[in-house]
């Protein structure tokens, strides 16, 4: 089913191109391709026939199902919570360069 708005993105960086497509309420579709501007103009109608048949059967992409990190446990040693002290006249920071 045609969309009512898209939005077509193109961008060109030497013989590199993105080209991306957006519709109200749908996640957006993008592809690479290699050629020119004139390769990305020819491509846009197909590619939006394609990103159509796509948001009809899906309008959003599934959710990420990556696990939540898990954290490591920090115990507390005694060397940790020693703080050192600035000698007099040095910087608080040591220098690299």
């Amino acid at each position: 089913m045609p969309r009512e708005e898209l939005k077509v993105s193109i961008i060109v960086k030497g013989n590199k191109i993105l080209l991306g497509v957006q519709a109200t309420d749908c996640d957006p579709k993008m592809t690479t391709l290699q050629g020119n501007l004139q390769t990305a103009l020819v491509r846009i109608p197909s590619f939006i026939e394609e990103a159509n048949r796509e948001w009809d059967a899906s309008p959003h992409n599934p959710r990420s199902t990556v696990p939540e990190p898990i954290m490591p446990v920090m115990t507390a040693t005694p060397s940790a919570s020693k703080v050192s002290a600035v000698k007099p006249g040095q910087p608080a920071q040591q220098n690299f360069f």
